[in-house]
């Protein structure tokens, strides 16, 4: 029923057909409380600020932190989200502004749709697309009153260290990205450009965070944070790095591990040893 009413009626029923389906956990969601349940014991200052919301685990409360320190015009661009857990809803029930780019058009629906419904005020685009190292500054700088952005996030899952090895970041204060914890703390890897990869749960997808920090010194950001969980990495503009201690990404590396029993990382990690897929940068 779902794939007839995109095809025949999507400039009509469907978008409404997607809000009825998604209002509920929506609504859910935006007024859960907060949880402060941290993951693990490697933990710097920066994570005393950890909590969570409507973020996949505890970014809500970095960001905050972060925000607290930086100084901001409440502007954001975050690309790869789920339609009511994402690292800037948060930042949208308090009056941010920015840009949200996502592949899913059933995702971006909802979002759309909710929004409108939720918070009827709020100033965010909602762009449907596939994000390439070719596309994407057009994606984020176009069509807004300012290239400066408070706070970038990326999680596409796949090409991540690619399309930001490509942007000029100068203008950015603060990235978040999620990075590939399988690959361990020592190694400097990133999955081969693919700008048709479709992400699978087997350990094929984006950098390691040694790569990540690497890339990012060289534009001029330092690590400043990683979640407790061990998904995510926040690195700011060395204009702004006074304020942080800077974090080193072997000793600071976590790995998300928690979520994986003994049988499927063992499976993951011959994956990525008998793969071809990395490339050492």
């Amino acid at each position: 029923m779902g794939s007839f009413l995109k095809k025949y009626l999507y400039n009509s029923f469907y978008p409404l057909f997607v809000f009825l389906r998604t209002v509920r956990p929506f609504k859910k969601k935006i007024n859960i409380e907060k949880s402060y349940i941290k993951f693990s014991n490697n933990l710097t200052k920066i994570n005393d600020n950890e909590y969570k919301i409507t973020s996949q685990n505890n970014e809500d409360g970095i960001i905050e932190g972060i925000f607290k320190i930086i100084p901001n015009d409440k502007y954001f661009v975050e690309i790869g989200f789920g339609y009511y857990e994402f690292n800037s809803l948060n930042l949208i029930k308090n009056n941010w502004k920015g840009k949200l780019i996502d592949y899913n058009i059933d995702g971006v629906l909802a979002l759309r749709t909710n929004l409108k419904y939720y918070f009827p005020e709020t100033k965010v685009d909602i762009i449907n697309a596939r994000v390439t190292k070719d596309n994407i500054s057009n994606l984020v700088f176009s069509n807004t009153n300012s290239n400066k952005i408070d706070f970038f996030s990326l999680d596409i899952d796949g090409n991540d260290y690619w399309v930001l090895q490509s942007m000029n970041l100068s203008n950015i204060k603060v990235i978040c990205c999620e990075y590939n914890h399988w690959l361990g703390a020592n190694s400097s890897l990133a999955m081969k450009y693919d700008p048709n990869f479709n992400f699978v749960d087997n350990g094929i997808f984006g950098a390691s965070l040694l790569a990540f920090t690497e890339m990012l010194k060289e534009k001029n950001f330092s690590l400043i944070a990683v979640d407790s969980s061990g998904t995510n990495a926040f690195f700011t503009n060395n204009k702004y790095a006074h304020h942080f201690d800077i974090l080193c990404p072997e000793k600071n590396f976590i790995s998300v591990g928690r979520f994986y029993n003994e049988t499927k990382k063992k499976e993951i990690f011959n994956n990525i040893k008998e793969s071809n897929s990395f490339v050492e940068v």
